[in-house]
C-alpha cells in the first residue's frame, strides 16, 4: 500500500533448518506472543506501527522432479517470488501456473491465502506443504487433503491455527501435457486452438492485468481488496429481489455457479453499482479501471484512510444490496 509502517522487531531466516532457532528468537523478543508470519507483504495493510515481531521465511530456490508421464513435482521455497516461478515453469513448457502470472507476493503467502486469478487457484496445484509447528515444536508435512483449500481459504486461515504454522516449502504438481485453462471470459476465444503454449497464456494474462490493475511499483495497493461474496440460493433470491427493486435486470448481473451450487457475485460489480469506481475519500481511492482495488491515491494515505474507505464501501454495499463484503486484505 506504500504506507510508512514500523515493526518493533523483524526476524528473517533463509534455510529450513534455521526455522526453530528463528522462532525461538521471535518468542524471546515478544514474550506476549505477538508474532506474525509474513511473506512478501503484498496482501497486508499495516497500521502505523506493528507492536510485535514479524517473522519472514526467506527460503529461496526450487527443485523440479520429473516423471516419465510428463508431469513434475516442484518443491519451492516459501520465500520464492510467485511470479518468478510462474515465469520459469511457463517458459519451460509446464502447464498449470500460467494463469497466476503477475500476482505479487511469495509462494508461501500464496499457499496460505490460496491466491487465484482467471479461473485457477494456487491450491489447485498444491500436493503438500512443509511447515514448522510452533505448538509442538517440530517439522511437519500437511498433505493436500489436510489443507482444506477453498476460495481464498486454507487450513492456515482457521482461527485455531493462527500462529501455529510457519510455511517453509510448497510442493506443487505441473505437467507438460497440453492443458490450458480457458474458462475466464477473455481467454475463451483461445478455446478452439490446440497449439497454445503456457507462455502465450501468460502473456495474455499479463496484458489483461496491465489493462485493469495499477502497477505495483507505481501505485500503492494490495491487489483485490475484497473477496467476491458467495451466496446461498436463499441469499441469492433475496439479492435478486433487491436488484429488481432498483430497476436492474437480473440478466445484467454477472454471477457464477460454484461447485457446491452457491452463487458467486463479483464484488467489483457491487462496488461500481454503488458509485465508488474511480472515487476518492481523503487520500485513499478506488481504482478507475477495477473497483475491487483500493489505492493510496496520492501517496499520502495512512492505514486509517484506507480503512475509512473500506468501511464506507462495505456500508454502502450492505445498504443497497444486502451483502456484507469481506476484505481479502489482512489487516495488522
Amino acid at each position: 500500500m506504500r504506507i510508512d509502517s514500523l515493526c518493533e522487531n523483524l526476524v528473517e531466516f533463509d534455510a529450513v533448518d534455521d526455522c526453530p532457532s528463528a522462532m525461538a528468537l521471535a518468542e524471546n523478543l515478544s514474550p506476549n506472543g505477538n508474532i506474525a508470519i509474513i511473506g512478501g507483504g503484498s496482501n497486508i495493510l499495516f497500521s502505523d506501527q506493528y507492536q510485535g515481531v514479524l517473522v519472514h521465511p526467506a527460503i529461496l530456490g526450487w527443485d523440479v522432479r520429473l516423471r516419465e508421464n510428463g508431469s513434475a513435482e516442484v518443491v519451492i521455497g516459501a520465500g520464492v517470488d510467485l511470479d518468478s516461478i510462474v515465469a520459469n515453469l511457463s517458459y519451460s513448457g509446464f502447464w498449470g501456473m500460467e494463469n497466476l502470472s503477475g500476482i505479487p507476493g511469495t509462494v508461501g503467502g500464496a499457499a496460505v491465502q490460496n491466491a487465484g486469478a482467471y479461473g485457477v487457484e494456487f491450491g489447485d496445484l498444491v500436493k503438500s506443504v512443509k511447515v514448522w509447528n510452533c505448538i509442538e515444536k517440530k517439522f511437519d508435512q500437511l498433505d493436500r487433503e489436510e489443507l482444506n483449500y477453498g476460495y481464498r481459504f486454507s487450513t492456515f486461515k482457521l482461527p485455531e491455527n493462527y500462529g501455529k504454522y510457519v510455511v517453509l516449502e510448497v510442493a506443487i504438481e505441473v505437467s507438460k501435457r497440453y492443458n490450458p485453462q480457458l474458462s475466464y471470459g477473455p481467454l475463451k476465444k483461445f478455446s478452439e486452438s490446440n497449439n497454445l503454449t503456457p507462455v502465450e497464456i501468460r502473456d495474455k494474462i499479463i496484458q489483461i492485468r496491465d489493462s485493469k490493475l495499477p502497477k505495483v511499483d507505481e501505485v500503492g495497493s494490495a491487489g483485490s481488496y475484497f473477496k467476491n461474496p458467495v451466496l446461498s440460493k436463499n441469499d441469492w433470491g433475496e439479492f435478486c429481489n433487491m436488484v429488481i427493486g432498483k430497476g436492474i435486470s437480473i440478466e445484467s448481473v454477472p454471477h457464477f455457479l460454484t461447485p457446491d451450487n452457491s452463487i458467486k457475485v463479483p464484488a467489483a460489480w457491487l462496488i461500481e453499482k454503488c458509485g465508488w469506481k474511480g472515487k476518492k475519500l481523503g487520500n485513499a481511492g478506488v481504482w478507475h479501471n477495477q473497483p475491487l482495488i483500493l489505492v493510496n491515491a496520492n501517496g499520502k494515505a495512512t492505514s486509517c484512510d484506507i480503512k475509512m474507505l473500506e468501511n464506507a464501501i462495505v456500508s454502502d454495499v450492505k445498504e443497497q444490496f444486502g451483502i456484507e463484503l469481506k476484505p481479502e486484505v489482512i489487516c495488522f
